[in-house]
């Protein structure tokens, strides 16, 4: 007689269950690798952009995908007919993320708690308000950030005291305060002061073209362009060919700090927009509440070179360098 050997249900599920996890282990291996690649990729090689406004017009107009070349400025450093992207330094285009109070103790010693203090950032894909609740478009206190503060016009004692924007202390978030959690002011004793938090650089990145380069002397004059360089004796006009025929001849500094001349200081870029007559740049950047001018483009800030235009198809093209010395 036969004997038929039972079934083991145990066995019988084991193989299934083990290839379906070696199947998702494999899944989720490759899906790793790929966002490593795509952000090594996005790190140090290529990134894309959408352009936004028309200052770069005619060589880049509104709602155009590019990709920035990134991996040129990890090799070597910018040059002059370059477009990049990059953060422009915060402007009185912008307004504080933070307004806050803190009263100084008796030695004028005022501390502000910054563990909970959050804010919507204020950059077009957060307007979304399924975005807006995402962790990146929530801001925070961060180093580097630009502090204001100012009495708020009154003493613990009752007495008025004088309140100034335009007079008001400024200083810079330093990395011990951020891991403290706490921000230190110096201040008169036992007074009420307000505190305005801006970003270290503006929210959203820029498109703009690079004119001036570290050393160079940049002199605007009669709607025109000039360039002292380094090594140079004296001014050459610009032949900026990629200005069109509304731009061409009519780049003017409208509020200037004494003198229409701009020396770029080491590791700092002085930028402007071919389309000069709606162009945010160089020429107009104010620290806010105190106006200090503030031309320059830090290179740290410098996300990479305008490489192509993606999108639209039939606008596909390559963007090419172009600031010409005339002979």
């Amino acid at each position: 007689m036969k004997m038929h050997k039972k079934p083991n249900h145990k066995n019988y599920f084991k193989r299934p269950l083990k290839e379906f996890g070696l199947f998702m282990a494999d899944i989720l291996y490759n899906a790793v690798v790929i966002i490593v690649l795509v952000v090594l990729i996005r790190t140090f090689l290529i990134s894309p952009f959408r352009v936004i406004g028309s200052s770069m017009a005619d060589t880049l107009h509104n709602d155009e995908f590019i990709l920035i070349d990134k991996l040129s400025y990890h090799l070597g450093e910018p040059s002059r007919g370059d477009p990049i992207v990059f953060l422009p330094p915060i402007t009185n285009k912008y307004s504080y993320k933070f307004n806050e109070t803190v009263n100084t103790d008796d030695q004028g010693l005022g501390m502000l708690d910054i563990s909970n203090l959050q804010a919507d950032k204020k950059v077009f894909y957060c307007q979304n308000e399924l975005v807006r609740r995402l962790w990146f478009c929530q801001d925070r206190v961060r180093e580097n950030d630009l502090i204001y503060f100012q009495s708020s016009g009154q003493k613990d004692d009752g007495v008025s005291a004088d309140l100034s924007w335009n007079q008001s202390t400024k200083k810079l978030v330093s990395d011990n305060e951020i891991d403290q959690k706490a921000i230190a002011i110096q201040g008169r004793p036992n007074e009420k002061y307000s505190l305005r938090i801006y970003n270290s650089t503006g929210p959203e990145f820029f498109v703009k073209r690079i004119v001036g380069i570290p050393g160079d002397i940049i002199r605007i004059e009669n709607g025109r362009t000039y360039l002292k360089a380094l090594e140079g004796d004296e001014f050459v006009e610009l032949d900026e060919v990629y200005l069109n025929e509304e731009n061409r001849f009519h780049t003017y500094f409208k509020k200037t700090p004494g003198e229409n001349e701009f020396k770029v200081p080491e590791g700092h870029y002085f930028a402007l927009g071919d389309n000069r007559n709606h162009s945010n740049d160089s020429r107009h950047w104010f620290s806010p509440i105190d106006e200090t001018y503030t031309p320059y483009i830090s290179e740290e800030n410098i996300s990479g070179r305008v490489l192509i235009v993606l999108w639209p198809p039939e606008n596909l093209r390559l963007i090419s360098g172009g600031v010409l010395e005339s002979e």
